[in-house]
């Protein structure tokens, strides 16, 4: 995909109607991203769990929300941003960019970056967004260190039952210097 086609890429907010495409995104780009690392049945267990349409649309029926990327209907990234963390780092104020993840065709088109400001937009009025990101994910903690994510400290992270290790980044939320995160 040419970053001439991008503006064919409309980014929405997206409800519990939206499960499925969420959670066919979700799988691909978790695919995508891990299939080289993860072991089949413990990417298969995770994405049943964590992927499923059920449970995407019960984390936004609880108070989640979730910006789908798209072009010509079909979802190609997605961000979702939940209001309790389930990170040790957590503090009182702090919100989690849980998920954010854009297909590698659509990647340098100015997705993330779309999704991401999303999020940040969302998030104001918390102390901090959380997020993690698997330690050797290099392009994408290169991405959240120049969104002004700085790592905080690190977690294990299970996938269908295998421990990876993360590094958990926050952005301050209330640091009026930190640059504004536009699309």
């Amino acid at each position: 995909m040419s970053v001439l086609h991008a503006e064919r890429i409309a980014v929405r907010e997206a409800g519990a109607h939206d499960a499925q495409r969420l959670s066919l995104v979700s799988d691909a780009t978790f695919l995508e991203t891990f299939a080289h690392e993860i072991p089949g049945d413990a990417m298969l267990a995770h994405c049943r769990e964590k992927h499923a349409p059920e449970y995407i649309a019960s984390l936004l029926e609880g108070g989640a929300k979730a910006w789908l990327a798209e072009i010509d209907g079909s979802p190609v990234g997605y961000a979702l941003l939940i209001p309790a963390p389930e990170l040790d780092a957590a503090q009182e104020g702090d919100v989690e960019l849980k998920k954010i993840y854009v297909l590698s065709r659509f990647q340098g088109t100015g997705t993330a970056q779309r999704l991401m400001a999303e999020a940040v937009a969302a998030a104001k009025g918390n102390k901090r967004l959380l997020l993690g990101v698997k330690d050797d994910n290099h392009r994408a903690i290169a991405f959240y260190k120049r969104q002004g994510f700085e790592i905080i400290g690190t977690r294990q992270f299970n996938v269908g039952g295998a421990l990876y290790d993360d590094f958990v980044f926050a952005r301050d939320l209330t640091d009026a210097s930190l640059p504004e995160i536009t699309p």
